[in-house]
């Protein structure tokens, strides 16, 4: 009868199996192919230790380097420790350097709570005294769980305790199972002296799927253990993430008293009267309002969002604000958590997302101009480059990111998105070169800069700061205390108090449309007394006015 059986379960890893194999000497080894029905790393497991005669089984990831002498290091430690029922080796990276985390404490509700959710990004001693951090993983150590990457357990002991629960599909089986042998009193360590090189994660590639399966045995093993209820309130916390606080952080941001505080501008009321037009058949627009350069126009594109919106003032704002939302949750995929947080709860952030302007969508496109140019779809990320340059014209900065993985479909979807352009003219579609290049020759003397601009730079500079943060994680606390005391949710006259200024002058006059006289210092904007053209158009709609007054002076 062998000493040991190595046990090797097997999922489309065909090119590591065979450097595994290359790497063990003399013992017998069963492979248990799941490649066409993948029955569960603790199941294949099962079916592989039937089959076993040895007194010892050694379980082994194929994703694995077995250093010489480890086995007969494992199973000269069970000879000569007899309470020992599992004993594992260290496992390294393919630097040979120790993983820091490997062999931990029981894990109950407590260790659950804290060590597997957000909590453990917080420094804590439930965390540390959980995942063993301080382990030199030099010395023999003493532990309640080892790794299911590779451990040797007496082939008696395996099956007096009913082998793996096979209810856990992949992951948490080696915590169940070093359960139920604790409970029958033997002891389980971990063997520095004996070293095995494990390529983390090679086997299991890290996808929404294999994130549920990992959910789900989480929720199986407490539920076991500890009852449903347990289960439940573990899922719960371990499920919330940092991701979930930027959502629940922006939503609060974005939606708080919006139909009163939402900001109301004349470039704003702009766009409006153009969506207004279009709707009641006047066309659609081929550019949009005057950029910050009085020759030059931004494009239509916020005007065609607009429309199927105008039917109230407050829907474009809760639009806006929603698209808001999903940015925060699409930055996750390119920058992690640090940029989710910094675009919920920063104040520029929270204003263009209350604020229904052409402006408001550039953190959105801009994040989904992005992941479409890393996973190279370039027809979709050139047509994206051309909106982002019909929001705002400053987004040209981005096309050297395009010119380095120039592509035909690139050229093509982005021509597609700037269409409107096109249909004008050249002076429209590249006249801001001319107009950086005579400003650059004059110093940009007397040139009118927009803050608008900032939002342009909004996300590539999120996902700069997140890179710091994630070096620096307290630099999150900063910020985040920073903006939550420093949140301006408005920007100019609010919707609310424009909106009671028409009713007012609504109601005492006889006309639908009375003129409006704009003096003060918002007088100079040409865009001034749009908002009331808009409002007394909308609010004429279901009102009848009454009164003897034509026009009316508003002070701005």
């Amino acid at each position: 009868m062998p000493k040991v059986t190595v046990i090797i379960v097997k999922y489309k890893a065909a090119k590591e199996l065979k450097t595994c194999l290359a790497s063990i000497k003399n013992y017998p080894v069963i492979i248990v192919d799941n490649d066409k029905i993948n029955r569960g790393y603790g199941a294949g497991n099962n079916l592989g230790a039937a089959q076993a005669t040895s007194e010892y089984l050694f379980i082994l990831n194929p994703d694995t380097v077995v250093h010489p002498g480890a086995i007969s290091k494992l199973a000269a430690f069970l000879d000569t420790h007899p309470k020992a029922g599992i004993v594992a080796p260290l496992l390294l990276d393919p630097h040979n350097r120790p993983y820091p985390l490997q062999g931990t404490r029981e894990l109950n509700p407590l260790t659950g709570l804290v060590a597997l959710s957000f909590l453990n990004r917080i420094p804590n001693p439930v965390s540390n005294h959980y995942w063993l951090s301080d382990w030199d993983k030099k010395s023999v150590k003493l532990v309640d769980v080892v790794p299911g990457t590779a451990f040797l357990i007496r082939r008696s002991l395996f099956c007096q305790i009913g082998k793996f629960d096979q209810e856990f599909f992949l992951y948490f089986e080696e915590a169940d199972l070093c359960r139920r042998v604790k409970k029958l009193g033997w002891d389980i360590y971990m063997l520095p002296q004996a070293k095995i090189m494990h390529i983390w994660g090679a086997s299991t590639p890290n996808t929404t799927h294999i994130q549920s399966i990992f959910a789900a045995s989480r929720f199986y093993y407490f539920k076991k253990h500890f009852g449903l209820l347990r289960a439940i309130l573990v899922h719960l916390v371990c499920s919330f993430s940092m991701l979930w606080l930027a959502l629940i952080l922006g939503t609060i941001l974005r939606f708080y008293r919006l139909p009163n505080q939402m900001p109301f501008i004349g470039d704003q009321a702009w766009f409006y009267l153009a969506a207004r037009d279009a709707l009641f058949g006047r066309g659609l627009p081929t550019l949009g309002i005057t950029a910050s350069i009085t020759w030059l126009h931004q494009g239509p594109l916020w005007t065609y969002f607009l429309v199927p919106l105008i039917a109230h003032p407050v829907l474009p704002a809760i639009f806006t604000s929603m698209m808001g939302l999903i940015s925060i949750y699409l930055i996750y995929f390119l920058g992690g958590w640090p940029a989710s947080l910094l675009l919920a709860i920063l104040p520029l952030s929270v204003l263009q997302s209350r604020m229904p302007y052409h402006t408001s969508l550039i953190p959105l496109i801009s994040i989904i101009f992005f992941l479409l140019l890393r996973r190279r779809r370039g027809l979709l990320a050139g047509l994206f480059l051309g909106f982002l340059y019909q929001l705002h014209l400053l987004t040209f900065i981005f096309w050297p990111l395009a010119i380095l993985r120039l592509r035909p479909r690139l050229i093509v979807g982005f021509l597609l998105g700037i269409l409107p352009f096109l249909l004008v003219g050249p002076v429209q579609t590249f006249g801001i070169f001319a107009w950086i290049a005579k400003h650059i020759l004059t110093g940009f003397g007397g040139s009118t800069i927009s803050t608008a601009y900032l939002v342009v730079l909004l996300v590539p500079g999120i996902l700069t700061l997140s890179k710091i943060i994630k070096v620096f994680p307290w630099l999150a606390i900063l910020i985040l205390t920073y903006s939550l005391t420093n949140q301006t949710f408005t920007l100019g006259p609010t919707f609310s108090s424009r909106l009671q200024l028409s009713q007012a002058i609504l109601s005492q006059s006889t006309s639908n449309h009375p003129e409006i006289i704009i003096t003060g210092p918002g007088a100079k904007f040409a865009t001034s007394r749009m908002p009331y053209d808009y409002l007394l158009w909308w609010l004429s709609q279901s009102s009848s006015p009454s009164g003897t007054q034509f026009s009316f002076q508003v002070i701005e």
